[in-house]
Order: structure tokens, then C-alpha cells, then sequence
């Protein structure tokens, strides 16, 4: 396992890891971190990334950084022992941040359980850590209101002090003449004056030191001595005192130095916890989804520690080993990427095992029960061990020890001796490997294994991709074929001479220069299939927003009409009520009063009241619907529902037509199509109105991909500015900063804005931009 860890190079994932924790103790633990391979601890601790990983989506946590490595003091206060001020001090800083961190997350227990339970168990005593902050400077120093002695002590030396400074002033002015500088110093901590060797008999005093040359004597006059014996007495008083204090507080933190200890060891384990989730927001990481059986299947994955190295974008790759397929052969060129496609596969695997997210796009993890590798040369001077020698007894070591679902890991197998021997061991390897239930990814130049790929069950090929116009190769990975070796063509390409290249093609068989021939025919093909993939697959993409959009405007539409007609139903209900009011005010009239007058005025009130009612009807009559006769091909017309006119393209067919809506073409029941005569004008108030009527003015690109956010956020900008709004407001998060700069970068190109800032802290301070529209 060591030996596979070392070959992949996992500890320099680990020390990015680490560079990532905010304590001392979660960097040790980064380091020490060992991938899982029981199912139940892995997706345990996949899950605590994920959570992390939302929660930095959109907040920011209290900082651990001062949970700092205190177990020998906390250990030394644990048995009763003094502790230094330092240390008491950082005691009660890392008290706080315990404390800050598990208030902060008991807001989040419900959505983020696994991180709860590491703070739910942080030690909180608020009173004692409230006590040594109040007693201690941030250097260790006892402050002067720690204890009432203690403030009289310091007063007492400073008084002290100052009337040692009026009595040695008084030496310096009045004997000047006897002075060879009019200064004092202080020697051993004594006030002195540095008197002429030849006039020290006239000052009376202790001579505590001289000078080099023995001209100047060092005196501490006789009054000046005995202010300074009681300073001394002051000074030794104070450190007594300080020494009091400080073992009182540490008697204080002995009850709780083993429960201390035990919660800052957990917050280093969430420390890691949090440091992972960082590390995948600055890899653009994501997190596996959990699959049955063993395998990894991965899309556009990036090798983390070659991107770091090269400071520039990797060529990603897009492979699958495991699940239904037992066997993965790579071939293709030297310097092709087949050892970094290996070595992406194997770290991929002990990350995600470690609990780490994967920098790609996608990925599904079946978990291995272990993971075996054989990469690299290994020969050793010192065990007399040739590289071929060497990579046997690796493969012999993982045979031995091999259990069910371990994902093995060969680059170049077979190779370093005769080429049909190392052909037919490595074939009789894979065989075994496979049948005794491994996963296995290879990397070879023999023919032979290409072949066999092909002709056994479970087995695949994939190909390193190499450009055959610019003799170079691209890294990107085709699964589904092999690949040629191209070593004639890149030996061409750095130089050797054309004789003899030619020489060696004559050299090859018939049928081995037909096998690469058609391999660098059938790499060409699987290009020009890519691209044109690609192509369809952006057309396909393009056509789904298309479709978003005018799904989106079906809706607006019937936003709308139920608007309309809500409002409509309103108005025509409060007539109607008006209406039967009257019509009730008049029948009241008629029975109170039976002669001919009244009823020939109820008869003229009942008139009116059914005029008001035919106006009211005809007032919301709704327009004719068009019918097949007054719908034909060509003609301009509104749909109900859209603001945008179309173009009938067809002729009316059991009652419906197509009709073309810009890039759009759909089909409509005539029913719905009224002809108009100016297209342009009639559509443009009506896209406005729209707008104006369901434009937010506010958008939430929290916990959501980059890609996704901006997509999202284009759809925003442009519903706004046709609405008229003028200023938005966007709220994405603070987290990692990934969708503020990305926001900002899309602000920045976006023509419609005029200016962008960051939230006021009312606003939501950085976690929100404020755009202006020009």
C-alpha cells in the first residue's frame, strides 16, 4: 500500500491538503491521512466534505486557527502544574474559537449533523475563560487588576521609579563639572552615574562597574542606593505576586485541561473536515456519486498535482475502469500521457477514498477494497535488482496479498525483457489478476495485448490520442480502441535520417505494418468522429436553451393572463353586485308602492340596469378566435400566450399550423393564431410589459456550479434590463470567493452594466454585488 502511495504521489495531494487546515493539528492529521476501504467509513467521510462544502457555499465559519497544539501544558495543568502566561492566554483564545465555532454551528445542526456532532462536545466555559482573558495580555503579561495586591505592587513601583529619577536628575545637574557625560544608566539593574575617575572620591557611593579605559567609574550614590533597595524589594514583591496568579489560574484550568485537550483534538479533525472542502473549491473538485460494485468512472479529470506543477490548465480525460468491465488496456505513443492517464485513475481512487472531492466534472466511485501499483522505474543498485526484476517482484508482492475489488495499476507491463516473453507473461497476469476478482488498468506497446484486449470478455481498449499533421500528441484519452505506437513517425520528427527510417519499415512485417497503418486510420477516424460529436453536442446544447427560453415565456404568459383575468373577474364581479343593488333598491321601490307611476319607473330603473349589463358584457366579450379560413400560409400572427409575432408557415392541417417565432418553429391550434397587420410595433410594448410584470429585481446563485450560476445569472440580467429595472441585486455567498470573481469577471464584460460594487454590511457585505444598468 505504501509502495502504491508513494508511486502515485499522494503526499503531495496531502501537503496542498494540509497548506489548506488552519490548525497545527489538522495539518498533522492531512499528512497522516490514509485512504478507507470499507464502504461505510468512506461515504462517511464523503459526506462530511459535502457538508462542509455547502456550508462554505454560503457562509464563513469562525476561524480554528487559534486551536493551536496545547497537550503538554494542558497535560502538565492536568496534573496540577503551573502554566506560563503565554500559555494561559492561548488556552483562553482557543477556548473562544471553540466556543465561536460550536455557536455557529448549532444554528446548522439540522442541515449539517456530521459537523454538529465534532463541535457539539467542544468545551464552553465562558467564566473561566472570560477570567484568564481579563488577567493576561495577549504576551503573557499579568495585568494589574488580576489581583488587588498585584495593582498596589506596580504602583508602588512606579512611585518608586520616579523618585529614583528626581534624586539621580538632581546628581546631573548639580555636579556636572564631576561627570564624564551627563547621562545615567542602570548596571545590574542599579541607577548609576558615570563620574571621572579622578572625582569619585567626591560623590560617596557604590562603584558597581568601570569603564575600559578606567577613566569613568560607575556610582550609585549613597540616597540613590536606598531608594533602589526598596525598588528591588517592590520588584521581587511583584514577580512573587505574579507567580500567584498565575498558578491560581492554572488551579482553575485543571479541571477542565483533559476535556480541553479532548475537544481540540476534535477541532482539528474538523479542521481537516472544513480544509478538505477548501481544497475542493480551489480545484474545482466535485464530489463522487456512490455506485455499487467496484470502479471509478470519471469525465474531464484533471491530475491535481500536474496542474499545480505546470501552473496551467491540464488536458482532462474522461475514463472508466471497473463495474462490468474487469480490464483496461492503454496504448499509444511514448510521451503520450499513458503514465499520467494511469497515475490520474489511482490518485483519483485514494483521494475520494481519503474523503477528498475529485477535480473533474463527474464521477461515480464502486469503493476498491485495495489499490495496487507497478509505475515507474524500479530498479535498485543496492539489491542488485534489474527494472525488470524489480517490477516482478511488485507484481509478485500484489498477487500474494490480492483480495477481491483491489484496483491494480500497471505502466508498461511485460516490458524490460524479450518482447514475446513479456507479451505472454503479461497476458497470463492480467488473467489472473482478473480472475481473482481485481480491477486492472495497463498501459503497453505490444501488439499482442491490443489484440487480446479485444478478443477477451471484460476487457477493453482506449487509446492515447496523437495528432499525425503535427507529429505530436494531444493527451486526450479515446476509450473503446487502441492506439498506434507512431515510434517511426516521432523518431522522424527529432531528426533521424530518412534512410534509415526507411530501413527499419522494411524491417517490420507485412502484416504489422497493416495493423498500424490501419490503427493510424482508425485514430484519424475517431478525431473526425469527436469533432463532429462536439459539434452536435453544442448544437444540442444550444437548441436546449432555446427551448428553456420559450418555455420560460409560456410561463410568463400565463402569469399573465391569470393576472388579467383575475382582474377582470374582480371588475366584473363589483358591477354585477353594483347591478344587483339596484336592481333590489328597485323591486323594494315596486312593493312598497302598486300605482302606475312607480311601476312605470321600476320598468325605466330595471332598463337601465340591463343597458349597464350589456355594456359591461361587451366590455369583456374576449375577440373572436380565428378560424381556418382566415388562417393561411404566410400571413403574420399572434399566438396567445407570446408577445412575439410569427410567420404561418404552413397551411392549415386538422386545424393547427407551424408557425416560425424567431429561431423557433412550433405548432399551433389555429384557434390560437390572430392575423396582425405591423408585426414590429405590435410585438415590442407587449415583451416589456411582460418583463416589467414578472422581472425580479434580485437573483441567488448560492451553493450553485460556476457554469450553472452564470448561465443563470445572464437569463437575470437580461429579463431586468427589458423590464427597465435599473439597479439588481445579486446574492451569491462568501465561501471560497468562486462565484463573487466569477460574477465580477461576467460584470466586468457584460455590456448592459454600467458599474458594480460590493453589499454595504446591510446589504450583505461581500457576500452580495449591487449592478447598475447604464
Amino acid at each position: 500500500m505504501e509502495h502504491a502511495l508513494r508511486v502515485l504521489e499522494f503526499a503531495a495531494v496531502l501537503e496542498a491538503l494540509a497548506g489548506r487546515c488552519e490548525t497545527e493539528g489538522g495539518a498533522s492529521r492531512a499528512l497522516r491521512t490514509r485512504p478507507a476501504f470499507s464502504s461505510e467509513v468512506v461515504w462517511f467521510e464523503q459526506d462530511r466534505t459535502a457538508q462542509a462544502h455547502d456550508l462554505l457555499a454560503d457562509s464563513t465559519p469562525p476561524s480554528l486557527a487559534p486551536c493551536r497544539d496545547l497537550a503538554k501544558p494542558l497535560k502538565r495543568a492536568e496534573k496540577g502544574g503551573a502554566l506560563g502566561g503565554i500559555e494561559l492566554y492561548q488556552i483562553a483564545e482557543a477556548m473562544a474559537a471553540l466556543r465561536a465555532m460550536r455557536s455557529f454551528l448549532s444554528t446548522k445542526r439540522e442541515s449539517h449533523a456530521s459537523l454538529w456532532a465534532l463541535a457539539e462536545v467542544f468545551v464552553e466555559d465562558k467564566k473561566l475563560e472570560t477570567n484568564l482573558l481579563e488577567s493576561l495580555e495577549a504576551d503573557g503579561t499579568v495585568r494589574s487588576d488580576a489581583s488587588t495586591q498585584l495593582a498596589s505592587l506596580r504602583q508602588r513601583i512606579k512611585s518608586t521609579q520616579q523618585r529614583v529619577h528626581e534624586r539621580i536628575q538632581t546628581y546631573l545637574s548639580r555636579h556636572r563639572d564631576l561627570l564624564s557625560d551627563p547621562i545615567f544608566t542602570v548596571r545590574d539593574g542599579r541607577y548609576v552615574i558615570p563620574v571621572k575617575s579622578e572625582h569619585r572620591s567626591k560623590i560617596r557611593g557604590i562603584v558597581h562597574d568601570t569603564s575600559s579605559s578606567g577613566q569613568t567609574a560607575f556610582i550609585e550614590p549613597d540616597d540613590v542606593l536606598q531608594l533602589g533597595n526598596a525598588l528591588r524589594e517592590a520588584e521581587a514583591a511583584e514577580r512573587q505576586e505574579v507567580l500567584r496568579v498565575l498558578a491560581q489560574l492554572s488551579q482553575r484550568v485543571t479541571p477542565r485541561a483533559a476535556e480541553l485537550a479532548a475537544s481540540l483534538d476534535l477541532a482539528s479533525e474538523l479542521d481537516l473536515v472544513l480544509a478538505r472542502a477548501r481544497f475542493a473549491y480551489a480545484t474545482r473538485a466535485v464530489g463522487p456519486f456512490r455506485k455499487e460494485g467496484h470502479g471509478l468512472r470519471i469525465k474531464q479529470a484533471r491530475h491535481p498535482v500536474l496542474e499545480e506543477a505546470l501552473s496551467e490548465k491540464v488536458i482532462p480525460i474522461d475514463v472508466e475502469v471497473g463495474f462490468q468491465q474487469k480490464g483496461l488496456l492503454i496504448t499509444g505513443p511514448n510521451t503520450g500521457g499513458k503514465t499520467v492517464a494511469i497515475k490520474t485513475v489511482g490518485l483519483f481512487a485514494l483521494m475520494a477514498q481519503s474523503g477528498l472531492f475529485l477535480p473533474a466534472t463527474h464521477a461515480e466511485l464502486g469503493v476498491f477494497t485495495q489499490v495496487w501499483a507497478d509505475i515507474g522505474d524500479e530498479q535498485s543498485i543496492h539489491q542488485s535488482l534489474s527494472t525488470f526484476s524489480a517490477h516482478v517482484k511488485n507484481i509478485a508482492t500484489a498477487l500474494s496479498g490480492l483480495k477481491k475489488g483491489a484496483l491494480v495499476l500497471f505502466d508498461e507491463l511485460g516490458a524490460g525483457t524479450d518482447p514475446a516473453e513479456g507479451a505472454a507473461l503479461a497476458k497470463a497476469l492480467l488473467n489472473a489478476f482478473v480472475d481473482r476478482g481485481a480491477i486492472v488498468l495497463a498501459s503497453t506497446h505490444y501488439g499482442e495485448l491490443k489484440a487480446f484486449a479485444y478478443e477477451t470478455e471484460g476487457f477493453d481498449n482506449a487509446a492515447m490520442e496523437f495528432d499525425a499533421k503535427t507529429l505530436r500528441p494531444t493527451y486526450r484519452l479515446l476509450m473503446g480502441a487502441p492506439g498506434a505506437s507512431h515510434a517511426l513517425r516521432i523518431a522522424e520528427r527529432y531528426g533521424l535520417p530518412k534512410d534509415l527510417l526507411d530501413t527499419a519499415r522494411g524491417h517490420l512485417e507485412e502484416g504489422h505494418r497493416d495493423v498500424a497503418l490501419l490503427l493510424e486510420k482508425l485514430e484519424q477516424a475517431q478525431r473526425q468522429a469527436r469533432i463532429a460529436q462536439g459539434d452536435a453536442d453544442r448544437r444540442q446544447a444550444e437548441l436546449k436553451r432555446a427551448e428553456d427560453r420559450a418555455k420560460r415565456k409560456l410561463e410568463e404568459a400565463d402569469d399573465i393572463r391569470r393576472s388579467v383575468h383575475g382582474k377582470a373577474t374582480e371588475t366584473i364581479e363589483g358591477a354585477l353586485r353594483e347591478l344587483r343593488l339596484q336592481a333590489q333598491s328597485l323591486f323594494d321601490e315596486l312593493k312598497a308602492s302598486a300605482d302606475d307611476k312607480t311601476r312605470e319607473k321600476v320598468r325605466e330603473g330595471l332598463r337601465k340596469v340591463q343597458e349597464e349589463g350589456d355594456k359591461l358584457a361587451a366590455a369583456y366579450r374576449p375577440p373572436e378566435r380565428a378560424n381556418e379560413a382566415r388562417i393561411a400560409k404566410g400571413m403574420n400572427v399572434r399566438v396567445e400566450g407570446f408577445t412575439q409575432i410569427g410567420t404561418v408557415l404552413t397551411d392549415p392541417k386538422n386545424g393547427k399550423v407551424d408557425v416560425q417565432m424567431g429561431i423557433l418553429k412550433m405548432n399551433f391550434p389555429v384557434t390560437s393564431l390572430n392575423p396582425v397587420v405591423k408585426p414590429k410595433e405590435a410585438g415590442r410594448p407587449s415583451v416589456q410589459l411582460s418583463k416589467a410584470q414578472t422581472a425580479s429585481t434580485e437573483i441567488h446563485l448560492r451553493a450553485k456550479r460556476a457554469e450553472d450560476a452564470m448561465e443563470e445569472l445572464e437569463r437575470f440580467l437580461d429579463d431586468a434590463v427589458l423590464a427597465g429595472i435599473h439597479q439588481v441585486r445579486i446574492v451569491h455567498g462568501k465561501g471560497e470567493g468562486i462565484l463573487r470573481k466569477a460574477t465580477h469577471d461576467y460584470l466586468r464584460k457584460a455590456r448592459v452594466v454600467a458599474s458594480f460594487r460590493d453589499g454595504e454590511p446591510a446589504e450583505g457585505g461581500q457576500g452580495v454585488t449591487i449592478a447598475l444598468f447604464k
